[in-house]
């Protein structure tokens, strides 16, 4: 069934005609992008998954058009990510239609031959203070308060 109005939905630039889509988990993509998101999947290449929803980003901070990192600033972490070609995952971020990132994980991928295309070589996560403590979350410890 064919969708009328697809092609008046919101797409960041890089991922219609300007990026390929992916062709299966065989090959590398930093980032996808839809329609509707309510939550952002952060995936990171030892580590798991996170989730946060989009109504916890409070600032995305960004070294303007030269793509190399940017840092998601939500209420209760933060998220460094590193890389290059960044500018069409930050607009997608923005608008609030980056489905996930995620990180390159050399023992999943090959290098991708696109020198043009977002690539992301780290994602660091920072839990504040205030909350839990992410080692133990991500160990399976349960903590006490």
């Amino acid at each position: 069934m064919n969708d009328p109005l697809a092609q008046f939905r919101k797409k960041p630039p890089g991922t219609t005609a300007d990026t390929p889509p992916p062709k299966g988990s065989d090959e590398y993509v930093a980032f996808d992008a839809k329609d509707k998101v309510d939550r952002l999947k952060i995936r990171r290449a030892n580590d798991p998954t996170r989730s946060p929803g989009y109504a916890y980003l409070l600032d995305i901070v960004y070294d303007g058009p030269y793509g190399t990192n940017f840092v998601l600033v939500f209420t209760f972490l933060m998220v460094l990510v590193r890389g290059k070609n960044l500018q069409s995952v930050v607009m997608a971020l923005e608008m609030g239609t980056a489905d996930f990132i995620q990180e390159f994980d050399p023992d999943r991928w090959q290098m991708p031959k696109d020198d043009k295309a977002p690539f992301i070589e780290s994602i660091e996560v920072i839990v504040q203070e205030s909350g839990p403590s992410i080692a133990d979350s991500e160990r399976g410890k349960k903590t006490v308060h």
